[in-house]
């Protein structure tokens, strides 16, 4: 398969692509505010309902190996367009299994729809280092962090609307619209693959083994799976927290959660004049110092029992707004670690969402204090990925 040039509209090329980096996470928000509503219909535990993202989230980590391989064989596009198909095949099974009424079935529609939607950050992070030059690749990494911003505050601000004055089914009905739309989308960009790869089981284990070998690959990565945590652990625990200890209706979540869009948007402004005038370690430490006082902020919620949404939203808005600079930071040093960026891309994008998973799936079983939980979590794995940028840092 041939590269093309470079495309002749770069500037909407460049802000269309960074909408795919957020696929798997609208698909992921979208139907967080109508978790409560979920398990009050099939009668579901906490940890249960929990499941919902978890499993989303588990399809999303197997995806993120499948799609170097394929992008190394038959093009960035195609491996894109294959993924998108599977997502919107995921889709049709959810809403099939909302007409039997079947949770397990659900479930396995999720993984699907994961599977497939996995394709859009893996794919995304190869053209963005494969068809930008290097000087606009910090500009490039800096602006992904608001197609989240934009993608899932606005997927949770539509989904808590959807719940509320419609139903949460209507959800995977705009899922469906959605993943369409970015199918067809794909005709804008051009294929930057020169040298296919063929598909062979030792060459994946030795490309993939390549890039574990990377500490840097990987602990950059974690940095990253730190924004992730924070954001999927808060998609999953927001919507009980403003239920159970808030009182907040899944409306009024979703225009609350407008204050994490601000957090997010002034996070990605902020990272890309930070990282102009000052290193990537740097603007990665100011990221941590940040999370830290969010973290400091919402145990003094909970210790003194407090139920102020301003509080809560005010602190989960700081939190988006820092974990940007994590995120894009980190992003810029994994996914160049290695010479072969698809595998960089790949495995960062894997090792991110590992790591995600784990934090969420983890949460649900901590403590039932929702609030609780959601301290807990992001205060361990604050202290872990520190511990080891801290430990790489004396090796070095």
């Amino acid at each position: 398969m041939k590269a093309n040039a470079k495309p002749k509209n770069s500037v909407f090329n460049l802000i269309w692509l960074l909408s795919y980096i957020s696929i798997a996470s609208v698909s992921a928000a979208i139907i967080t505010p109508a978790l409560p509503a979920i398990q009050a219909h099939y009668t579901l535990s906490l940890g249960a309902v929990e499941w919902i993202v978890s499993a989303f989230l588990i399809g999303y980590v197997i995806g993120q190996l499948i799609y170097a391989p394929l992008a190394n064989q038959y093009g960035r596009l195609k491996a894109l367009r294959i993924g998108l198909v599977i997502n919107l095949l995921g889709v049709v099974v959810c809403l099939i299994a909302l007409r039997c009424e079947v949770y397990c079935i659900l479930i396995i529609g999720r993984v699907l729809t994961a599977l497939g939607a996995a394709s859009g950050l893996a794919c995304t992070f190869m053209l963005i280092n494969e068809w930008l030059p290097e000087s606009q690749r910090k500009t490039a990494m800096s602006y992904s962090v608001l197609s989240f911003a934009l993608g899932v505050g606005l997927a949770v601000m539509l989904g808590g609307v959807i719940t509320e004055y419609w139903n949460w089914q209507g959800c995977f009905w705009f899922l469906l619209m959605h993943g369409a739309i970015m199918l067809w989308g794909t005709k804008v960009f051009s294929e930057t693959l020169t040298t296919p790869k063929p598909i062979h089981p030792m060459t994946i284990l030795r490309d993939y083994s390549a890039a574990l070998a990377s500490s840097k690959l990987v602990i950059f990565s974690l940095v990253v799976g730190c924004c992730s945590a924070i954001s999927y652990c808060f998609s999953a625990a927001g919507p009980q927290i403003s239920h159970d200890l808030l009182q907040l209706s899944a409306a009024q979540y979703g225009y609350w959660n407008g204050l994490n869009i601000v957090g997010m948007l002034c996070g990605g402004f902020l990272v890309k004049e930070l990282l102009t005038r000052f290193s990537v370690n740097w603007v990665i430490t100011i990221g941590f110092l940040g999370v830290a006082l969010g973290i400091v902020s919402l145990l003094l919620l909970w210790m003194i029992g407090s139920h102020s949404a301003l509080w809560f939203f005010l602190t989960t808005a700081g939190l988006y707004l820092f974990s940007s600079l994590l995120f894009s930071g980190g992003s810029l040093v994994a996914s160049n670690a290695i010479p072969d960026k698809a595998s960089a891309s790949s495995m960062m994008s894997f090792v991110n969402m590992c790591f995600a998973t784990a934090a969420v799936i983890l949460m649900g079983y901590l403590v039932t204090n929702p609030l609780l939980g959601f301290i807990l979590i992001l205060g361990f794995i604050w202290l872990l990925v520190v511990g080891l940028l801290c430990k790489q840092k004396v090796a070095q």
